[in-house]
Parts: structure tokens; C-alpha cells; sequence
């Protein structure tokens, strides 16, 4: 399958590092505003850097997207209407309009349409489903997410991520915690209700060199799923050093499971003042960056592998893999839409008064 990757920055190069891991997933290109950023990008995985996604769209049968969040919907539906298979990376757009107009272009094409939830992934969310989906916990009464990074403190420039641009989608609400909303959704099999939820945005470092920053760099939300299970997300860029990671607790009528990245692969379990601990296994190809959740790298290896069986499977008329866990543009409009309402109304208010004061 030969694969264009539009945007040249970090994600871009977690995509590249992992093609060169998965058989019939060849780079065949790269595509970014800034030429020179394509370029050297490309010239490192051996591949050509264009000067058009045009250009590019004659030399390749699928995309990875990973270009910034509002720029999205555009190459999404560029890419679908020339015929070529798309994994967009997280969120999907930046708006519910647009998610819902691209999601009908891909399931109208018949195109293997991916969204980049590339946390399904990590082995302790595999490990931790199948305990849900087993019984072990019993009924489940709770769940608490946590994704907690430093990057507010760490990055002190100002970009687009700080600005309007990014208001809807790169704050620690959109970029962290759609991973969540999407994580409780394919841990319990239950969409979150998001007329159920409350939240509240904090911005913490309200200015970079100079500039108002317009985002959140703190996010709690408290709701239930649809299936009545209740939750609590908190999402953090502004985290100091030993909170960082992302941690997760479910409470089950029959036991109580707990986990932190920290712990790298170990998990507990309670049962009334019984501790249990359990391990799941990590084959590691892919060493994951410094501060990441350990994994992290190998998971866009297990993506890629998931969209090149389904355009597989689509190509020769069958069906994909019933265990799958690759996430289609269904799953990201589902995500948004609970994500706007989530930065709906009064919370954006808030959000405005938060940066002023």
C-alpha cells in the first residue's frame, strides 16, 4: 500500500517510524506547507517530498493526515474524492458541521476511512477490556480517567496550538481527552451522554511570548455513559513532573481495578482488602519518547497494521477482522460531537474569563 503522510511534525514522523515496521505499508511521500520541513522529513525515510498534495495524490493509494487539527477537513475530503484510503489523525475536525459532512464523503466512497485513536492500542487498554468484557470486574458502577502532561510549562512558544485555531481541539479537553471520551467508549462499549456531563476548563499559563493563550491546559468532566456506567476525565498539560502519565480506575460491584503508565505493565486489583496484581505482555519494537506512555510509539505499528488489513479485506470483498480495533470517521463524529458539547455554552465563557483575569 503505497502511503503519502500530509504534515511534516512529530506525529507525522510516529507514522513514518512505524510504516518501516509493517509489510506492504511503503512511505511513497511526504506533503507539507513548508517545503523544506517535507523535505527533510522525506529525504530521512527515503521518500519523496512534494510540492502539491496533488502531486502527491498520483503516487500514492492511501494517506495518513497528520497535519494541524483545522486544516483536517479539507485534506480529508481532498484525499476521499480522489479515491485514495485515509487515516486522519485525532480529532477528526474541528467542527461537528464538518465531521458530519466528511463522515457521509467516506461512507458514500467505500473507502477504508481510519481515524489515528492510536491509545485502543496500548496493550493495557486490550488487557483492561477484556477483564471488563470477561466479568472479572462484574458490573460497572465508575470509571476514572486521568491524562496528565507538562507540556504547557515545557513549551513556551506560541503557536497555533495556543490560538482561536486551536480553541476547539488543541486545548488539554480536545487533544488529551477525545483519546478518553474514545477509550470509555471502546472499554465499556457505551458512548459517553453528554447531556449528562459538567465541565470545567482552567487556563493555567495564560500567556506565551507575549500572547493570550486560548486554550485549556486543565479539563475536568464529570458524566455517565450511556449505558448509566458513571465517569470522571481530568485532562492536564500544566501537570508537574510526578503527575505526569495517564492513570485509570474502574469500580466493578465484585472488584476494583486500578492502573498507572508509571507502572509501565503492571495493573491491581481489589477484591474487599485483597490485593490482586496483574501483568500483561509488551513485545517493544518502537523505543516511545521521553514523558510518553510507554507503548506509545508501538501503537501507531498496531494501527498501520489494522488499516492496511481492512483496505486488504476491502480490496478482496470480505469482511475485517471482527476483533479489530481500528477506529473508523463514524467513531471521530461521535467523538466530536461530545467533545463540542463538552466546550459548549458557559464553559467557553468561563474558559474567556479564566485568560482574562
Amino acid at each position: 500500500m503505497q502511503t503519502g503522510i500530509i504534515g511534516a511534525g512529530g506525529i507525522a514522523l510516529a507514522h513514518l517510524r512505524a510504516a518501516e515496521t509493517v509489510p506492504g505499508v511503503v512511505p511513497a511521500g511526504v506533503y507539507d506547507v513548508l517545503p523544506d520541513k517535507a523535505a527533510e522529513l522525506a529525504e530521512r525515510f527515503g521518500c519523496p517530498a512534494f510540492s502539491s498534495t496533488s502531486e502527491l495524490y498520483r503516487h500514492v493509494d492511501a494517506v495518513v493526515i497528520a497535519s494541524p487539527n483545522h486544516t483536517h477537513a479539507d485534506y480529508a475530503e481532498e484525499a476521499v474524492r480522489h479515491g485514495r484510503h485515509v487515516l486522519c489523525e485525532k480529532p477528526m475536525t474541528t467542527t461537528v458541521a464538518e465531521a458530519e459532512r466528511i463522515t457521509a464523503l467516506a461512507e458514500e466512497s467505500g473507502l477504508v476511512c481510519a481515524m489515528g485513536f492510536n491509545y485502543r492500542y496500548l496493550e493495557a487498554i486490550r488487557e483492561i477490556r477484556n477483564l471488563v468484557r470477561s466479568g472479572e470486574l462484574g458490573s460497572i458502577l465508575f470509571a476514572e480517567a486521568g491524562f496528565r502532561r507538562g507540556s504547557a510549562l515545557t513549551r513556551s512558544r506560541f503557536t497555533w496550538r495556543d490560538s482561536d485555531l486551536g480553541r476547539s481541539t488543541s486545548g488539554s479537553l480536545g487533544d488529551l481527552g477525545v483519546h478518553l471520551v474514545d477509550m470509555l467508549d471502546r472499554l465499556f462499549d457505551s458512548p459517553v451522554d453528554s447531556t449528562s456531563c459538567r465541565t470545567k476548563l482552567q487556563v493555567n499559563v495564560p500567556q506565551k511570548e507575549g500572547q493570550d493563550v486560548q486554550v485549556d491546559d486543565y479539563a475536568f468532566v464529570s458524566g455517565r455513559l450511556e449505558n448509566g456506567t458513571f465517569f470522571n476525565l481530568v485532562t492536564s498539560k500544566s501537570s508537574l513532573p510526578e503527575e505526569l502519565g495517564f492513570s485509570l480506575k474502574i469500580i466493578g460491584d465484585r472488584k476494583e481495578l486500578y492502573y498507572h503508565s508509571k507502572d509501565d505493565t503492571t495493573y491491581f486489583l481489589k477484591s474487599r482488602v485483597t490485593w490482586e496484581q496483574g501483568t500483561f505482555a509488551r513485545e517493544e519494537t518502537l523505543a516511545s519518547p521521553p514523558g510518553e506512555v510507554p507503548g506509545w510509539s508501538d501503537t501507531f505499528r498496531h494501527q498501520l497494521r489494522e488499516w492496511r488489513d481492512a483496505v486488504t479485506a476491502r480490496d478482496a470483498g470480505t469482511s475485517r477482522s471482527a476483533d479489530s480495533a481500528l477506529a473508523c470517521f463514524g467513531d471521530g463524529l461521535r467523538s466530536q460531537r461530545v467533545l463540542e458539547r463538552l466546550l459548549a455554552g458557559d464553559q467557553q465563557y468561563a474558559l474567556a474569563s479564566s485568560v482574562t483575569s
